[in-house]
């Protein structure tokens, strides 16, 4: 195991304020699927070895994406943000699925689940504001996976169901790790997750199937990182990249278009979900891009 220091801070939700910095506007059992992911994506087929057939590259993870979007109410109490149309090019689009923070909803992270969808990943939101358990956002898995078997639907093959991704603010981000038991999420990416409560159980995190990009703000006094983040980071059976954000706060920063944490964020995900390669070096080898970044307070386990 391998530790190497940068920056890093802690934020989690308990606000229904909503704000953005964006350029635009019991526990979950394990289930069978796909096994989880290691350090590193293999690339295939596409633009600049971006899998899949045509996902453009970007030269700006914080910055918009090149798809059109649209936002739909579906499935069993979920919010979809998602590439409009679907399959151009025979895409199949991975998923991110979200948990919203405490007495929040998804307006309140409309601006990052949008930005999401205009990369071409399809981001389903939970309708609760107590995702704690990870059990309404397993709910939403199962929706848009079904979806993509079901003759008519809009999402027919047009999903790439062996690539889940799960994400969530304070207390949704204890959701995403409950969640990240589930065989069938290949990477998580917490966001200031609160873990002394409120549905989440400490045994989930040594059952993780996939690499966890582990977000905390440095001025985070709702989930401080050494009460919520650390004992995640300590007991990941997984490659955990940890950062701290210095001066992010927990309502301000973890919500919108979640500030700082968005770029990074989404070049997790276009690594481990859609195999951009051009994402890797934010978050592997020595030195990384983040590694370096005096904004970012760093520690790696099990990732070279």
């Amino acid at each position: 195991m391998k530790s190497i220091h940068c920056v890093i801070l802690s934020t989690v939700l308990i606000t229904t304020v909503a704000c953005s910095d964006a350029p635009e506007g019991g526990g979950v059992p394990g289930r069978g699927g796909v096994a989880g992911a290691g350090g590193a994506v293999s690339g295939g087929g596409g633009v600049s070895g971006i899998r899949g057939v045509g996902f453009p590259a970007v030269a700006d993870f914080a910055a918009r994406g090149p798809f059109a979007t649209t936002r739909l109410a579906e499935g069993p109490q979920c919010t979809t943000f998602r590439p409009d149309p679907l399959g151009e090019g025979g895409l199949r689009h991975p998923v991110i699925v979200w948990g919203n923070g405490t007495y929040s909803n998804p307006t309140i992270y409309a601006a990052v689940l949008t930005h999401w969808a205009s990369h071409g990943f399809i981001a389903i939101a939970a309708d609760t504001s107590n995702a704690g358990t990870g059990q309404e956002m397993q709910a939403c898995v199962d929706f848009v996976l079904a979806e993509n078997g079901k003759s008519g639907s809009v999402y027919q093959d047009k999903v790439d169901a062996a690539h889940v991704g799960a994400s969530g603010h304070s207390q949704g981000g204890g959701g995403s790790i409950m969640l990240g038991t589930d065989a069938r999420v290949t990477a998580t990416a917490p966001l200031e997750p609160y873990v002394l409560g409120l549905g989440h159980q400490p045994s989930s995190q040594s059952m993780q199937h996939g690499p966890m990009f582990l977000m905390s703000g440095g001025s985070d006094t709702i989930a401080p990182p050494v009460q919520n983040q650390q004992p995640v980071f300590d007991n990941a059976n997984v490659p955990v990249f940890w950062g701290t954000l210095a001066g992010a706060d927990h309502v301000v920063s973890g919500i919108g278009g979640i500030g700082g944490f968005r770029g990074p964020a989404t070049a997790w995900f276009r690594y481990h979900l859609m195999g951009d390669s051009s994402a890797r070096a934010q978050f592997y080898g020595s030195p990384c891009a983040l590694c370096t970044d005096a904004m970012w307070t760093v520690q790696r386990k099990n990732i070279n």
